[in-house]
């Protein structure tokens, strides 16, 4: 009789971690899933067991009374407030290095980590982005981007002491979520009828399209890799009037420089220190305005044979989804 395999996945509360979840369920897998003590659980099941986190000191595989076959790493801490620069780092780079850490001493057969493109090299003199484009330390990148980034040169090193890992890097995962999480807030940003958009490229996947990805990766026997996830790009405006379509609202019409957008975020931080309430728009989120960058996917569309969601079929799906739940 083959053993039934258990799968750990942290960020199970997630945009991504909630659509993993809902994946695996349809799979013969046993599922340990990693929750805050303050999180609400969105799905329960008997082939799902809850764990609720009290640090990320704590050894999670002590928590399991299994060997525990695959860990998928969602969890991540995406924040562009220089004032969580720190809690960034301890989350995002090392917790995953303590993670892999000890997956490594339980002998787990794949650590599969979600990074981002926001940590992928940025030297490239056509603005092609890939696994494979040089970094370099002259190149913004936030501390989100930054942390990520960090966090996979400890994957890659804990890799050469023999765990196996698989680095997936996502473009703007499209999906439903609150209205002011994660790309939702684009969402809600053109459902509130804001008349500007700033002049740059929006990579973009859908979540179901990234779930399938690793779904398919456990089974793969591909290991050791990093992939580049990524359906397409297109303009802001563009991206914004597609999502004005679907919601018959008006199309933001203002087209705003970089310059300006961080004159924005100078302006908007000053306000936001008075009203001590946060800033909606922070110097990093204005650095990266009017990106040019496109990132190139063709190394996990040959390693998975998978097709991707059109932008319009995302964005159907993730208003109506929003709207069921009372978000837009």
């Amino acid at each position: 009789m083959i053993k039934q395999k258990t799968i750990l996945i942290t960020g199970a509360t997630g945009l991504l971690g909630k659509q993993i979840l809902q994946q695996l369920l349809l799979q013969d897998y046993k599922i340990y899933a990693l929750k805050r003590t303050d999180s609400i659980i969105p799905i329960e099941s008997e082939k799902l067991n809850w764990i609720e986190i009290k640090s990320i000191e704590d050894n999670l595989f002590q928590l399991i009374p299994e060997k525990v076959d695959y860990v998928i790493h969602a969890g991540a801490m995406v924040s562009y407030k220089q004032s969580d620069k720190a809690k960034i780092y301890q989350i995002n780079t090392h917790w995953t290095s303590k993670l892999a850490h000890d997956a490594l001493e339980n002998r787990v057969e794949k650590f599969i980590f979600i990074s981002s493109i926001s940590a992928l090299g940025k030297k490239s003199p056509n603005n092609i982005i890939d696994e494979n484009t040089p970094k370099s330390e002259n190149e913004f990148l936030s501390n989100y981007g930054r942390s990520k980034r960090q966090a996979e040169e400890l994957l890659w090193d804990i890799s050469s002491k023999g765990l196996p890992i698989l680095i997936f890097n996502p473009s703007v995962i499209i999906g439903p979520a609150k209205r002011y999480q994660s790309s939702a807030q684009l969402f809600g940003y053109v459902s509130d009828q804001k008349p500007f958009y700033t002049k740059g490229l929006i990579n973009y996947i859908d979540v179901r399209d990234v779930t399938n990805f690793i779904i398919r990766s456990l089974d793969n026997k591909t290991i050791n890799e990093q992939f580049v996830l990524n359906a397409g790009c297109t303009s802001y405006y563009d991206f914004f009037k597609a999502i004005a379509k679907q919601l018959k609202v008006k199309v933001p019409i203002i087209g705003v420089p970089k310059f300006m957008v961080i004159l924005g975020a100078v302006m908007e931080n000053i306000f936001s220190n008075l009203r001590g309430k946060p800033p909606t728009l922070t110097m990093e989120t204005a650095k990266m305005a009017g990106n040019k960058k496109i990132y190139k996917s063709g190394k996990a569309n040959n390693a998975f044979n998978l097709r991707y969601r059109t932008l319009e079929q995302s964005i159907e799906w993730t208003i109506n989804e929003m709207q069921k739940e009372g978000e837009l």
